[in-house]
């Protein structure tokens, strides 16, 4: 998936695995890729506005996603959660 950084999507390619499944659940996906790929992109330009020497203050200023929010987005997408122990220490094999 290609998205701007607003998390539009560009381009998208889906498996004939995932037509099978349910609309909905498709679209939460595609919504949650969409938003993560967004705030992967604002990571990236906060970088690139620190590395051109703009200050911490003008960056805060654009409101841009912090690394501390990519990585709590990845790890709510993953399923990370290291508050809670899983349901079931059992896992197929």
């Amino acid at each position: 998936m290609l998205t701007t950084e607003r998390g539009l999507p560009i381009r998208l390619k889906f498996s004939q695995r995932a037509f099978s499944r349910a609309p909905q659940d498709l679209a939460q996906d595609l919504l949650a890729l969409c938003q993560l790929s967004s705030k992967r992109a604002q990571v990236a330009h906060r970088r690139e506005l620190a590395e051109r020497g703009f200050s911490s203050e003008v960056v805060r200023g654009f409101d841009l996603t912090t690394e501390e929010e990519l990585a709590a987005a990845e790890a709510a997408l993953r399923g990370d959660d290291d508050e809670d122990p899983p349901a079931s220490w059992m896992r197929s094999v």
